[in-house]
């Protein structure tokens, strides 16, 4: 039993991280993907011709993971990586017409999975935990 305030949101942040995560497991397996390929291809999708390590900056996974996925998902059809016109040293990521079919329902999977999530929530009950796991974020960020 969970005996503090504190401990109890814990616990239910901890449980929520995780239901939001299987949800997003079945509707990635679905496309055949896994969790990190997909949000690896939405970010992608919406950002459209930056290098490797630009994209693992934004994610916050390492280079070598984010080389890691990149390949697997150029392999199966769904990226293309291209040499940069100024630095051949360079190459960017492009999403293909596959990825572009899968990232679609991807998308609208992500789109109802909030909606359920926050379904009784007012903007300002949206505002207030906004503010409330930004607070978290920067307590859990400093050193």
């Amino acid at each position: 039993m969970i005996k503090t305030e504190k401990g109890k949101i814990g616990h239910l942040m901890m449980h929520i991280c995780r239901m939001r995560g299987k949800m997003v497991d079945q509707f990635m397996e679905k496309n055949h993907l896994f969790r990190g390929q997909g949000v690896l291809l939405m970010f992608i999708w919406d950002h459209e011709g930056l290098t490797h390590s630009e994209i693992a900056d934004y994610l916050k996974i390492s280079p070598a993971a984010t080389t890691k996925v990149i390949k697997r998902l150029e392999e199966e059809g769904y990226l293309q990586r291209k040499q940069d016109e100024k630095d051949e040293r360079i190459s960017r990521v492009f999403i293909l017409p596959k990825g572009l079919a899968v990232i679609e329902d991807v998308h609208q999977s992500f789109l109802r999975l909030e909606e359920k999530t926050f379904q009784d929530f007012s903007k300002q009950d949206l505002e207030n935990l906004g503010n409330y796991l930004e607070r978290i974020l920067t307590n859990l960020s400093q050193e």
